[in-house]
């Protein structure tokens, strides 16, 4: 059973949506200052900034449209393929903390990239 030209959409629409949601997350939080207050009103401040942060909210926004999409991608696809598929996101993230975030990747981070994918291979390679 070959994965359907519908589900294979939904699925990267969803693994694009949690990736962008991700970065826009990590993009957010790094532009917060560090709270002059300790106690209950440092970390108040702080949810303060979490809450009016334009990042944060549509990376919430992106990620409540990531789990729509998911849950219809779930409707057509059987969880035994679509869980193990979803370790992809892993992959995704990685690229884009590199790409967009100018973090370094280590050789075992790209390792656990390659094992990623070969068993995504063995797992799905039959369906995908």
């Amino acid at each position: 059973m070959l994965l359907s030209v519908k589900s294979i959409s939904l699925f990267c629409i969803s693994m694009l949506c949690y990736t962008l949601g991700n970065i826009l997350f990590k993009k957010g939080m790094n532009s917060f200052l560090t709270s002059s207050h300790t106690g209950w009103r440092g970390h108040w401040a702080s949810v303060k900034q979490v809450l009016t942060s334009k990042l944060i909210m549509l990376g919430l926004v992106i990620f409540v449209l990531e789990a729509i999409v998911w849950l219809a991608f779930l409707s057509i696809t059987p969880l035994n393929i679509a869980a193990p598929l979803s370790s992809a996101n892993n992959i995704f993230i990685l690229l884009a903390s590199a790409w967009f975030l100018k973090e370094r990747i280590s050789r075992k981070r790209w390792l656990g990239v390659a094992l990623i994918i070969t068993g995504i291979l063995f797992v799905g390679g039959g369906y995908a």
